[in-house]
C-alpha cells in the first residue's frame, strides 16, 4: 500500500464512517436542532458545543476499547496519518460545521414557531455569533469575528485533547481524560504560583487574601498574555502529532 497522504482514502474513511453511522448522525442532528429552538443563550449553546464535543471526540477512537474490533480498525487499508486526519476532520470541522447548522435551524424555527404560537414579533438573535443587534447585518459579524474565531481555538483545543485521550485510554477515555486534565492542572497552578513568586518577589497570606508584592517597573504581564497566546496556538497541532505517534504504538 502507497503510504503517502492519499486523499481518496482520506474520502473513503468519511464515507465508512457516514455510512456506519448514518442513522445515529440524523438523530443526532434532530435532536441538537430541538434542543437549539428552546436555547438561544451564547453561554448556553458553548457549554453543549464544548461537553458534546469531546464525547463526540472520546468516540472516534472506541474500536481500541476491545482487541477484536481495535485489530479489524488496524487492518483497515489506511495509513495512520489518513486514519488521524479523519478523526480530525470529522471530530473538529464535521462536528462544529454540524452544530453551526442545527444553531442555524433551530434558532430560526424556534423564533419563528414562538411566534406563532405567542402572537409575538421577536427577530432572529445570533447570540453564539456576538451578533449584537440583527439591524447591524454583516458589520456586526466583521467586528465580532474574533470572539467567534477563540470559540473554535478553544473547540479545536478542547477536541485535540480528547482525541489523545481516546488514544491513550483503552476505556471510560472521558472520565479518565477528565481526570488527567485535573491533575495537570492543579500541578500547573502550583508552577505558576512558584514563577509568580521568583518574577514579582515575595508574597503572603493575609487573612485568607492571597497579596503580592510587584516591583515598580516590571511589566511582565503583557509578555506572559503573549506566551499565553502562543501556546494556545500551538496546542492543537503539539497534540495532533502526540496523537499520530499514540496511534502509530498501537501496532505494538
Amino acid at each position: 500500500m502507497n503510504t503517502t497522504l492519499n486523499i481518496n482514502r482520506i474520502g473513503l474513511l468519511l464515507k465508512r464512517f457516514f455510512i456506519e453511522n448514518k442513522q445515529r448522525e440524523l438523530t443526532f442532528w434532530g435532536i441538537t436542532t430541538v434542543i437549539f429552538m428552546s436555547m438561544h443563550e451564547s453561554t448556553s449553546v458553548e457549554m453543549f458545543l464544548y461537553i458534546s464535543g469531546f464525547i463526540f471526540a472520546a468516540r472516534m477512537f472506541k474500536a481500541f476499547s476491545y482487541t477484536p474490533s481495535g485489530m479489524h480498525y488496524l487492518l483497515i487499508p489506511a495509513t495512520h496519518t489518513e486514519k488521524l486526519v479523519t478523526s480530525i476532520l470529522l471530530s473538529t470541522l464535521y462536528y462544529f460545521a454540524m452544530i453551526l447548522l442545527t444553531y442555524i435551524i433551530g434558532n430560526i424555527a424556534g423564533t419563528y414557531l414562538g411566534n406563532l404560537i405567542f402572537s409575538t414579533d421577536n427577530q432572529v438573535h445570533w447570540a453564539l455569533f456576538n451578533f449584537g443587534n440583527p439591524a447591524n447585518g454583516f458589520n456586526s459579524v466583521m467586528t465580532n469575528s474574533n470572539g467567534f474565531w477563540n470559540i473554535f481555538i478553544n473547540f479545536a483545543i478542547i477536541q485535540a485533547i480528547f482525541l489523545l485521550g481516546a488514544l491513550y485510554f483503552k476505556r471510560n477515555a472521558i472520565g479518565k481524560t477528565m481526570m488527567t486534565i485535573i491533575g495537570i492542572s492543579i500541578v500547573l497552578g502550583i508552577i505558576e504560583v512558584l514563577l509568580l513568586k521568583v518574577t514579582f518577589g515575595t508574597y503572603h497570606f493575609d487573612n485568607q487574601m492571597f497579596n503580592m508584592t510587584i516591583p515598580a517597573g516590571k511589566n511582565l504581564l503583557h509578555g506572559f498574555e503573549i506566551a499565553g497566546q502562543i501556546l494556545k496556538y500551538a496546542a492543537v497541532p503539539f497534540l495532533w502529532v502526540v496523537s499520530y505517534f499514540r496511534l502509530t504504538e498501537k501496532e505494538v
